[in-house]
């Protein structure tokens, strides 16, 4: 009886629990050591996006505008909410050199002024209005889409950024520079749409 017992107890002493244990721990860590790396890859592709982003603007500035990706992007752990930083935030772009529209879902008297920003900031000599209409017609999309094709024949591009919120975001681009900024944008975990799919998305 006694023996009986003993090899009971002797089965579940020889089973080894521990190393049962360490699958999930390991595979845990894998994870966490692939969620870093691709964190980083994220920080590091916000770099490159906002470089391209403030190209055009003065050496002190764009290193200003970087800077601040940076630290908003560690602070926040994600590329849309250090964007909307730099949009929305108080310390963020500046009057005069204006990078990101940002206009709210019914806004849409927000478009042509901030269009115009956009405009200065670039030199861009001309300037874009809303085409005559019934001003309860107009939306941001629409006019997001109009001051796309206005500035299309400029060479520029205009690319949609989705943040998470019932505002839309936009940047103008060199076209020579959209590719690059479209892929770099992805690449940094941003919701991104170029505006023939843009217009798609709102027809």
């Amino acid at each position: 009886m006694l023996n009986r017992i003993a090899k009971l107890f002797g089965h579940k002493a020889e089973s080894k629990p521990d190393q049962v244990s360490l699958a999930p721990l390991a595979l845990n860590k894998a994870a966490s050591g692939a969620e870093d790396e691709s964190a980083l890859e994220r920080r590091e592709a916000s770099t490159r996006f906002m470089r391209l982003l403030t190209a055009h603007l003065a050496k002190d500035e764009r290193r200003r505008l970087v800077d601040m990706m940076l630290a908003s992007f560690d602070t926040y752990g994600n590329s849309s909410a250090a964007l909307e930083e730099i949009a929305l935030g108080k310390d963020g772009q500046r009057i005069g050199q204006w990078l990101v529209i940002q206009c709210d879902w019914k806004a849409s008297e927000e478009v042509e002024w901030q269009v115009a920003e956009i405009a200065v900031s670039f030199g861009i000599p001309e300037r874009w209005r809303w085409p005559p209409c019934d001003e309860k017609a107009r939306t941001v999309p629409g006019g997001l889409c109009e001051a796309a094709d206005w500035a299309a024949p400029l060479g520029f591009e205009m690319l949609h950024l989705d943040l998470g919120s019932d505002t839309y975001f936009a940047i103008l681009i060199k076209r020579e520079d959209a590719e690059s900024a479209y892929q770099t944008a992805l690449s940094a975990g941003l919701k991104v749409l170029r505006t023939p799919e843009f217009k798609q998305s709102h027809a």
